[in-house]
């Protein structure tokens, strides 16, 4: 399995789905990894999820064991659709990985694992959004009960 070479867990500097992708509430990817163009053999198909507990980094590491620094970018993949306003697509991700091989003579070459994909985003619900929108009222500092604003003295 590849090296995971990003020290945060999104591309964009944050930590996690919500910090990386505030207007969504979930974010479900289905794949099926390929080892090169020509593969034709059909792998389990594999889930990730924001909701699922699973969908903790952006990238999905490569299975390629003489892959470096590989990996599919998910979070990269979800920051387009959302720049492009879709909530569904399916294609292919290669991995951004490099293959180095024990001989060495050829130098690195690109990791030619793929993964065939569905995704599809779930924005959140209005009432979500304007929740996040109002400013929270209980930080408001209050006088007290019952009580109206104090009244300027006349000294």
């Amino acid at each position: 399995m590849s090296v995971k070479f990003r020290l945060s867990g999104f591309y964009n500097g944050v930590n996690t789905f919500k910090a990386a992708f505030p207007q969504l509430s979930d974010a479900l990817i289905e794949w099926r990894e390929r080892s090169g163009p020509d593969d034709g053999s059909a792998t389990e198909l594999r889930k990730t999820g924001f909701r699922r507990g699973n969908f903790t980094q952006g990238v999905v590491p490569c299975s390629n064991a003489v892959c470096h620094e590989g990996g599919y970018e998910l979070d990269k993949l979800i920051a387009d659709m959302l720049r492009t306003g879709e909530t569904e697509r399916e294609g292919q991700l290669l991995c951004v990985g490099r293959e180095v091989s024990e001989e060495g003579r050829r130098g690195p070459l690109r990791c030619r694992q793929r993964i065939e994909f569905k995704a599809t985003l779930i924005p959140k619900a209005d009432d979500e959004q304007d929740r996040l929108d109002r400013p929270d009222r209980s930080s408001q500092r209050r006088r007290s009960r019952g009580r109206g604003p104090r009244r300027n003295s006349a000294a």
